[in-house]
């Protein structure tokens, strides 16, 4: 009994050690918490900057974001070398990151917007004739350098899916530049039990919401799905290593639709079809146009 306290107090020692001698952000850089409030308000104040559409867009966001900076005490320099050594560190500003998408999604909330805005599908049921099957991150970052330019994702399809299905993938982007063209890349790819492929594409180039979508048109049905997000390296003279140039891409969504089927109305039988545009009525070998929205019956 005392042998077991005695390895319970040791193991609970190396356990504070290990935690404690966790590398932390150096002095010299913005902390994460504060850095995280930082970037909080810079992307409500872009958002706040692009409301407008019109040619002034771009001294709006320099100024909003002059006045986040002055909020929290903040020079340039500091906001740019920071912003430098997390990206260096991923893992970090992967985490801050996590916590912004849940705070924009909350402050949404707070100022009027309905569940369904923040998160058009967010309450579906996976087994629904409408289900989001999204199964990763709902939000990621991704810097131009090797390797956290590019995402992927794949999903294998089950018994829930359907032949006719729809697929739509949905998501909102932000970008921190600090020069250099915005120049981001989403793709779908759908493929087939028959074996063919669909795919779409989409470049990203500003912050709002996108949507990819493919349906099966041939009814085959869906075998699997798959996709990425990546971010190009804007290649201008000039340009240095440590240029801030990032994409944010949160609220992700991979939604699939069962087709929908039309009820027959009552009243058509085995012998007569429904039809949406004028019909024909076979009639003691006449033919003549029937009235809209009646059944084609053959008479003997």
């Amino acid at each position: 009994m005392k042998m077991n306290k005695i390895c319970y107090i040791l193991m609970t020692s190396l356990i504070v050690v290990f935690y404690s001698c966790k590398p932390s952000v150096p002095g010299k850089y913005i902390q994460p918490g504060e850095m995280e409030d930082l970037l909080y308000d810079y992307h409500i104040a872009d958002g706040m900057a692009q409301e407008v559409r019109d040619d002034g867009m771009g001294a709006r966001q320099i100024a909003f974001r002059a006045a986040v900076l002055k909020k929290h005490g903040v020079t340039q320099a500091d906001f740019d070398s920071s912003m430098i050594y997390y990206m260096r560190h991923a893992d970090r500003l992967h985490a801050i990151y996590q916590n912004i998408s849940r705070r924009l999604s909350d402050e949404a909330m707070i100022q009027g917007a309905t569940a369904s805005e923040v998160n058009r599908f967010g309450a579906l049921a996976a087994n629904g004739d409408t289900a989001d099957i999204w199964a990763g991150e709902k939000s990621i970052v991704l810097m131009p350098q090797v390797p956290y330019n590019e995402s992927s994702f794949a999903f294998t399809t089950d018994s829930a899916f359907h032949k006719g299905d729809e697929i739509l993938l949905t998501f909102k982007t932000d970008f921190i530049y600090q020069d250099g063209m915005r120049d981001g890349i989403a793709v779908l790819a759908v493929r087939f039990n028959n074996d063919s492929v669909a795919s779409q594409m989409l470049h990203l180039s500003s912050s709002t919401r996108f949507n990819l979508q493919i349906n099966d048109p041939s009814r085959s049905g869906i075998k699997e799905i798959k996709g990425f997000f990546m971010l190009n390296k804007s290649n201008f003279e000039g340009r240095s290593n440590t240029t801030v140039q990032l994409m944010f891409i949160h609220h992700i969504q991979l939604i699939r639709m069962h087709e929908k089927r039309n009820k027959p109305k009552e009243g058509a039988g085995k012998d007569s079809l429904q039809v949406d545009s004028a019909t024909l009525r076979v009639d003691s070998g006449r033919i003549r146009k029937a009235p809209l929205n009646r059944p084609l019956r053959i008479s003997p």
